[in-house]
């Protein structure tokens, strides 16, 4: 009875163990720990190794690496369409579509799900969010409470209440780009330094080294070099045969900057290669491959979409003399597509780029995805 008794308790043991092990979480990968990010602002995105997904806090001045759980491959070269996205993520949240606002999209390599960034509500009551839509159009919130996730604090980030010149907040614009480049996060915004414009380089898995690299273009529509406008989104390129980046400006300098220089200085003049129009913001820059040939894509706010070749970005020679009148446009030629209203870009897959895009003709605002071919 004894040894009987004894046998009951070791398997019940064994059991109550079983079930113990199997409710722990799985170790967190990249040094991760488990627990709630508690974002202050959700704003620029990048998928990393791993399917990691980054995510820029200007407001909490930090970066977010988020384990998402995305595994999922889809190799398809299928398109995918969500109408009135605006409006479907405010029944998920339960608001009114005038309360999202939509600050960024990433979309998975592996999976081709969309991430985006989101901010249910206006002002500084807003909550940030993480989503993700499937292909077949159905729509999630990413869970921000007992994920895995690291942290990056950014030092340099300016004050809360500083304003620029035109009176926007400059803390809002600490982080305005993301891009994960041999085994760093590419960071670009604005910091507290002399020169605001900064590109910071942050080693992943996460340590406390940050590098930091203060830029400064010329600016043909201003006929001037600057150093406090922030980069607005940029694209790991090969510039000439070497690794660079290729950097939009608002009102509408784009440059070029060695990444090997960007490693080894602490501040850099770029090469301003195009002036893209005068009131116009560059949103989103990608690169992609059409007829066996690289070339750029870039949405703006007041402008069509651009598409570049890297021929003829490679044969670009400097721009460094102003545009003859505003909104007037000089250096690298590009192909004026005939999309507008595009807010979000991002490649998809080998077919197709997936956008935001606000339809001019009744308004609505849509996730869909446009042909490369036609680009």
């Amino acid at each position: 009875m004894k040894l009987g008794r004894c046998l009951m308790i070791m398997a019940a043991a064994a059991v109550a163990g079983a079930g113990l092990a199997a409710s722990r979480p799985a170790p967190a990968p990249f040094g991760m720990t488990y627990g709630e990010p508690n974002l202050k602002s959700a704003g620029a995105l990048a998928v990393g190794p791993g399917g990691v997904l980054f995510v820029g806090d200007s407001v909490g001045a930090a970066v977010f690496a988020l384990d998402v759980k995305d595994q999922a491959k889809d190799e398809s070269a299928d398109p995918i369409e969500i109408k009135e996205i605006d409006k479907k993520i405010a029944s998920l949240l339960g608001v009114a579509p005038g309360d999202v606002l939509i600050h960024d999209l990433a979309a998975h390599p592996a999976s081709q799900n969309i991430y985006l960034s989101v901010s249910r509500g206006r002002g500084s009551d807003a909550i940030p969010l993480v989503l993700r839509a499937s292909r077949r159009g159905q729509l999630e919130e990413v869970p921000l409470q007992k994920i895995a996730f690291s942290k990056a604090d950014l030092a340099d980030a300016p004050d809360p209440e500083a304003k620029t010149q035109y009176g926007a907040s400059k803390r809002r614009l600490a982080i305005t780009d993301l891009a994960f480049v041999d085994g760093e996060l590419l960071v670009a915004g604005l910091s507290n330094q002399e020169f605001a414009s900064t590109l910071r380089r942050l080693p992943f898995p996460f340590k406390p080294n940050v590098a930091a690299t203060t830029l400064e273009i010329y600016h043909a529509s201003h006929n001037r070099y600057e150093t406090h406008a922030p980069i607005e989104t940029f694209l790991p390129y090969h510039f000439k045969g070497q690794p660079a980046l290729l950097a939009g400006y608002g009102c509408a300098p784009l440059a070029a900057f060695p990444l090997a220089e960007l490693k080894s200085k602490k501040h850099l003049r770029g090469t301003t290669l195009a002036e893209l129009g005068g009131g116009n913001r560059p949103l989103d820059i990608i690169g992609f491959q059409k007829n066996g040939k690289d070339h750029i894509l870039i949405a703006n706010s007041d402008r069509t979409l651009m598409s570049m070749s890297s021929e003829e970005i490679d044969r670009a020679q400097p721009v460094t003399t102003p545009v003859g009148a505003p909104y007037l446009t000089s250096g690298v030629g590009y192909v004026s597509v005939a999309e507008v209203g595009v807010m979000q870009l991002d490649n998809l897959n080998a077919n197709h780029v997936v956008v935001i895009q606000r339809r001019i003709s009744d308004g609505t605002l849509n996730l869909r995805s446009l042909p490369k071919k036609w680009m």
